[in-house]
């Protein structure tokens, strides 16, 4: 389906869009090619810039959301599966289908790890990686160079650091448990959900909201449940808006993308996503939301403040996690 057109904008707001994508000419000039291409780095904080990992093309992808372009690909085989973006613009991709993750700057670098890494996030100048074949927790620096693995007693599935960037919260397979591991000094203890815990991440407001297989939505504040509440059927992944006030949540199971409330914690939206919905980002300008819809190979895109969908982009094979370019650090 070709990407559709923006609804009726005021005269200022289309003033604003002109300026934001002059902002990224870097990229849009000459930077469209293979893993040998140059990136020519972070973008302005009004970016309207993802990358998507693309399972069955095996491929990541840069792309202009606004314009609906795809800026750059990179070639990256093993079914790129969760993908994240350091703040000086290197992008990290879990090969899930292989036992490496692949580091891309100008060049795409491949680190073996064994296992199957699933998910991957950076805190401070490390990789921390989720190897979902070999329960453990992989770190590896932004160099390739890898540290030693901290063991679990199970397999992880997704991770988040918290916001001081010393712990990693992650969720296990078969588990009712949370992982809570302390990344310099490699200890681990284990917090129960009481249910299916899938992904997680950290609020703006530094609570930590945890989906749930079943479809609820349990938010933690320290080691402390303080709430559950229904969500959908089978709530998948999770992102919040740059202000902190609302959230996005996408349910596989339903096809639909809900909208909540931070606080207080309140479902108030619902938009279908044609397709199957998975990872949802929100730009760093908090203007759009995101999510990938692994079957039809495109990215949906939605209005952040209006909620209504407003184009899909033709992206390529099995999209699954999008990140969005972040602000220069």
């Amino acid at each position: 389906m070709r990407c559709r057109g923006l609804p009726f904008v005021s005269s200022r707001v289309w003033s604003v869009l002109a300026a934001v994508v002059a902002s990224t000419s870097v990229f849009l000039a000459g930077t469209t090619g293979t893993s040998s291409a140059e990136l020519r780095g972070p973008a302005h904080s009004a970016s309207p810039l993802v990358w998507v990992a693309l399972e069955d093309d095996g491929q990541v992808a840069l792309v202009n959301v606004v314009t609906g372009q795809v800026i750059r690909r990179v070639s990256t085989p093993g079914g790129p599966h969760n993908i994240t973006v350091a703040g000086d613009g290197t992008v990290v991709v879990a090969l899930w289908a292989s036992d490496r993750i692949a580091i891309v700057r100008r060049h795409a670098r491949f680190v073996t790890l064994g296992g199957a890494p699933h998910d991957v996030k950076i805190s401070r100048r490390m990789i921390v990686v989720a190897n979902q074949g070999a329960a453990r927790i992989d770190r590896v620096r932004l160099d390739g160079t890898v540290l030693s693995p901290i063991h679990l007693r199970a397999n992880p599935h997704d991770l988040a650091i918290a916001p001081d960037g010393e712990r990693a919260w992650v969720t296990l397979e078969g588990s009712d448990d949370l992982a809570v591991i302390h990344l310099r000094d490699r200890t681990v203890r284990y917090v129960s959900t009481g249910q299916r815990p899938h992904d997680l991440l950290f609020a703006p407001d530094g609570r930590l909201w945890v989906t749930d297989w079943t479809g609820a939505l349990h938010v933690f504040r320290g080691g402390t449940r303080v709430l559950t509440i229904p969500v959908g059927d089978e709530a998948h992944h999770l992102a919040f808006a740059p202000n902190g006030e609302e959230a996005w949540i996408t349910d596989h199971g339903l096809d639909r993308a809900f909208v909540l409330t931070v606080r207080p914690v309140d479902r108030i939206d619902a938009r279908a996503v044609p397709g199957s919905p998975h990872h949802v980002a929100v730009t760093v300008n908090g203007r759009w939301v995101v999510v990938a819809d692994h079957d039809n190979g495109t990215l949906v895109v939605f209005d952040a403040e209006t909620h209504r969908r407003v184009r899909i982009i033709e992206v390529g094979g099995g999209p699954h996690g999008v990140w969005a370019v972040p602000v220069k650090a």
